[in-house]
């Protein structure tokens, strides 16, 4: 449940990136649908991380939460960067910070859903920020484990269609 017009703003950024994002990733790489769409996302992530900066009705001041939304705005615009600068390995570190940001995005998704769970009314706000912090941990170390393998095999298919 929202409470704010800048809480709803970010609910629906949020939703709408993690359905671009989605759409981005099986779409056909350097194609106009994946550019648009992908540009799409980017705007959508901007205004999900730049709304949940002016969020504090959880904490009342600046937390972890916001810090994480530093890093993803960080995320979003180094993968934004890197097809409009095209320096060296400029692909490559496209796929990798953009898969970031999704990733980040995924992981900040399910912290939210689980730490607003009916069931866990009866456990303290602490141990639901742990809980959810964890979950959020346990995607980015899934994600640090198969980034690898998705840049790779985003490149081979780009290089596949090209040859």
């Amino acid at each position: 449940m929202t409470h704010s017009v800048m809480g709803a703003m970010h609910l629906f950024a949020a939703l709408a990136s993690i359905l671009l994002g989605a759409a981005v990733i099986f779409l056909p790489k350097g194609h106009a649908a994946h550019r648009l769409l992908g540009l799409a996302y980017s705007f959508a992530m901007l205004t999900t991380c730049t709304s949940a900066l002016l969020l504090y009705g959880m904490t009342g001041h600046f937390g972890l939460f916001h810090f994480f939304a530093l890093v993803c705005l960080t995320y979003v615009v180094m993968g934004v960067a890197q097809p409009i600068l095209r320096r060296g390995d400029w692909v490559r570190r496209h796929l990798i910070w953009m898969g970031w940001s999704y990733l980040g995005l995924l992981a900040a998704a399910a912290t939210e859903v689980f730490i607003r769970l009916p069931g866990l009314t009866h456990i303290s706000d602490n141990q639901t920020f742990l809980l959810g912090g964890a979950l959020g941990a346990a995607i980015a170390v899934l994600g640090w484990l198969l980034m690898p393998r998705w840049t790779r095999m985003a490149l081979e298919n780009m290089c596949a269609r090209r040859g």
